[in-house]
């Protein structure tokens, strides 16, 4: 047990900092080994990092708020260990990032007091009394004792082979939640409901508890390591039963090449084809590449359905919150016992932001201008830890693909989840899709929200997102504007920006690469050529949606005017291939982040929009009202 911990102060970060900044996206199928990210580690954005930490054994990193936002990549906790980092110090964390550093042991230590920070100072962290001794100060450890108690003991792992060995000794059964009728005393939230359905008791908004998991799905990035982890973590103890490994329920999960498909390299196809072996091992489902991004196939093959409990194993797992279930992203370690046991530990139940949704979206304005305005309104971390429930008179007025997009980037203000309240789109799409048995949800009226926040849909624009940050959104008719503000930004997450030219555009993504998106966007390119100096590229989500928009022409529009077709992955987005960028590009794309270096170069500049804005400017040549061309 670690109770002391005595080191430097070799890096101090401001807020916001990403997993894309701390580990770039390209690595990370590169090595199932930890110690490979290490010499990685922030080199789109703090080149001497690696050079720092190797002076000393024992770093100590000070940051702002929210640090370790966006991708869950449990891959960034890996190179800051591997680099002799042995805690981290920041105001606030979010969900993902916060739980890797807890399942491998690396304190991520919250403290309330406003400190003026000096690199190559000493510190030294008292755990066992929750103080930080720095200078002449004593400094406040705000995390629970038994996050602490955790850290000193160096990770989760103990705690999970026990109750595993208790599932195999039948001492566990799960609720049948569907049937559940739960009698709650207060009125609950969408998301208190759905717990405690599968609880079987009623719990509420800060309760810790062990979440029972529906379904789980991995995709080629996370997989490997997770089935090595899952090997090495729980083999000695099935033997000891004498049982092989076995997966918690081979029906209810799923492994999805998407990300880099088809393989860009040795190192990819052998992690595609270990997925798959461990698949027919399982008897898991494993889907094939071009078959589709896992955000997209699992909703149109019937497998997410109201009311579930969903874990996967990326950050933006919230798109499923759109069906009515509670979906959320995990780290490698939280996915790998969640595959032995079924079970997510340790979740608290979150507190829950009301957006009521009122009035109709205006012509060439989507989904996607909606939720790239409440994140600039809000933050990157502005539903930090929280649910974020979507209702009201105008849900009537939105389809369930742009309630998918904005479920999607619900974790882009820092959300635990997005969730949508059932309806008649939501039981017209689910009646004779869903595989499982399910049942609807609906809040309580005056149930407990932390905020509840109006919209009224009819008064927004088509919205930007400028570079690096989703949060630096703008109307569409104000852009110029604040493109002159940018200019005096001296940040590295709202950098300045001298030209609404672009170089590229990439219309695709879990968040906007659905057959609406296609569609709209095809209104605007028929008859039209993409712009001499643009590189378009789009990519259907899907293998269903490839061939639905094939066989009714739409991608004919698109290969005519000059685009290029791409088959079904997450391409650009994750920046590893199909349109990675280089210096200087101006690229605006439909996904849903635009961190430095998050596709190619970290010169770069991306901005966020819908389809509609995106084609319309890539037939421009610059960012342009897609208004202009409905």
């Amino acid at each position: 047990m670690n109770t002391k911990i005595s080191g430097v102060i070799t890096s101090i970060f401001p807020d916001d900092v990403n997993t894309d900044d701390i580990i770039p996206a390209w690595t990370l199928q590169e090595s199932t080994d930890r110690e490979f990210f290490g010499k990685y580690a922030f080199s789109n954005y703090d080149k001497d990092f690696v050079n720092r930490c190797q002076q000393t054994d024992d770093n100590i990193i000070v940051a702002g708020k929210n640090f370790g936002c966006g991708s869950s990549r449990e891959q960034a906790v890996y190179a800051l260990m591997s680099n002799n980092v042995k805690a981290v110090i920041a105001y606030s964390y979010p969900d993902i990032f916060y739980r890797n550093c807890l399942n491998n042991g690396l304190p991520a230590l919250i403290i309330e007091d406003k400190i003026s920070w000096k690199s190559n100072k000493s510190i030294t962290i008292d755990l066992e009394n929750k103080v930080i001794h720095y200078a002449d100060k004593k400094i406040k450890i705000k995390n629970s004792d038994e996050d602490v108690k955790t850290f000193m003991f160096g990770g989760t792992v103990g705690r999970i082979r026990q109750h595993l060995i208790s599932i195999l000794n039948k001492e566990n059964q799960r609720v049948d939640w569907v049937s559940a009728k739960i009698v709650s005393k207060k009125p609950q939230t969408i998301v208190e409901k759905i717990i405690s359905d599968h609880l079987g008791k009623p719990v509420y908004a800060g309760e810790k508890v062990d979440l029972p998991v529906d379904i789980l799905f991995f995709n080629e990035v996370i997989a490997p390591p997770a089935i090595k982890d899952f090997h090495s973590n729980f083999s000695d103890i099935f033997k000891k039963y004498k049982q092989k490994p076995k997966v918690f329920d081979n029906r209810r999960i799923f492994f999805i090449p998407d990300h880099t498909v088809p393989s860009s390299s040795v190192a990819v196809s052998e992690g595609i084809d270990l997925m798959e072996n461990f698949a027919k091992e399982q008897g898991v489902y494993c889907y094939k590449e071009g078959d589709g991004i896992e955000h997209v196939v699992l909703i149109e093959d019937g497998y997410i359905a109201p009311g579930e409990i969903v874990l996967g194993t990326d950050s933006h797992t919230c798109t499923n919150g759109a069906l009515n279930a509670l979906a959320f992203g995990v780290g490698t370690t939280d996915a790998t016992y969640a595959l032995a046991t079924g079970y997510l530990y340790d979740f608290q139940v979150p507190n829950t932001i009301r957006f009521n949704l009122y009035g109709k979206f205006k012509k060439g304005v989507y989904g996607k201008d909606l939720i790239l305005y409440l994140i600039g309104q809000l933050g990157v971390d502005g539903a930090s830890k929280r649910v974020i429930e979507f209702g009201g008179p105008a849900l009537k007025n939105i389809t369930l693909e742009q309630r998918i997009t904005i479920s999607n980037m619900a974790v882009e203000m820092g959300a635990r989840t997005g969730i949508f309240e059932a309806d008649e789109v939501t039981d017209t799409y689910v009646k004779d899709r869903a595989k499982f048995a399910y049942k609807t949800y609906s809040p309580d009226k005056d149930c407990c929200y932390e905020k509840v926040i109006d919209v009224d849909l009819s008064t927004l624009e088509p919205c930007v997102a400028f570079p690096h940050k989703p949060g630096n959104v703008t109307f569409i008719s104000n852009i110029k504007k604040y493109m002159k503000e940018s200019q005096k930004s001296k940040s590295l997450d709202f950098v300045p920006v001298d030209s609404l030219k672009i170089t590229d555009a990439f219309l695709g993504a879990c968040t906007n690469g659905r057959y609406e998106d296609f569609v709209e966007s095809a209104k605007i390119l028929k008859g039209k050529k993409v712009h001499p100096e643009v590189n378009f590229v789009v990519i259907p989500a899907s293998r269903k949606v490839y061939n639905r928009l094939l066989k009714e022409g739409y991608l004919q529009i698109f290969a005519e005017a000059g685009a290029n077709i791409e088959s079904s992955n997450c391409g650009p987005c994750f920046g590893k291939h199909m349109g990675v960028v280089g210096r200087g590009a101006q690229m605006i794309s439909s996904s849903n982040r635009n961190y430095i270096g998050r596709m190619g170069s970290k010169e770069a500049k991306i901005f966020l929009a819908s389809p509609a804005t995106v084609t319309a400017s890539a037939v421009a040549g610059y960012i342009v009202d897609p208004r202009k061309y409905l």
